[in-house]
């Protein structure tokens, strides 16, 4: 068996498919890859120079200004490589075409992001708060009940969504694949 190379593993992932990498997905994939990369090219290259100048005059504005907009820009770049995706269709999951790794990664997939997004934020968002803070201590700010309940909620609630969404695109492949 071949093994898969980590350039293709992170291609998969990126942009959700399931299967094995052909050449029309691949060259998708290459296609909006390339659209994105030529918008975020520019904005890295002319994007840096506006905030260079204003921030001499405006240095507040920019320190507040400029995160924000870079990641608006990168939210809708995100959204433009997720709606095309789904209009090029790489990303529709093929049951018959799925190697047995890839069937037991289908297997709970909102338990796992559930649980790998709970631990991230339970983690990390104390760290967080101790950053913004300087009165508490990490260790308090982790074990602070708001905090454990609040992470439990929202992994929950972010494990549910993904369940759902993988649970709906296997539905559809299935149906797809009985209409044909």
């Amino acid at each position: 068996m071949k093994k898969e190379p980590l350039n293709e593993k992170l291609i998969k992932r990126i942009y959700g498919i399931s299967g094995p990498l052909d050449e029309h997905k691949r060259r998708e994939a290459d296609h909006i890859g390339n659209n994105i990369f030529m918008v975020l090219f520019y904005l890295m290259t002319l994007g840096n120079l506006i905030p260079f100048v204003l921030s001499f005059r405006y240095p507040q504005v920019v320190a507040f200004g400029y995160p924000i907009i870079i990641f608006l820009i990168s939210m809708v770049c995100a959204f433009y490589v997720t709606s095309q995706t789904k209009k090029t269709g790489i990303a529709s999951i093929d049951p018959d075409m799925l190697s047995q790794k890839e069937k037991k990664q289908l297997r709970n997939p909102g338990l796992k992001a559930g649980l790998f997004y709970g631990i991230f934020m339970f983690f990390g968002i104390p760290l967080l708060n101790i950053l913004m803070d300087d009165s508490k201590s990490y260790l308090t700010a982790l074990l602070n009940t708001r905090s454990i309940l609040s992470t439990i909620v929202a992994a929950f609630f972010f494990g549910l969504t993904v369940h759902i969404v993988v649970t709906l695109r296997i539905q559809k492949a299935r149906e797809d694949q009985d209409d044909d």
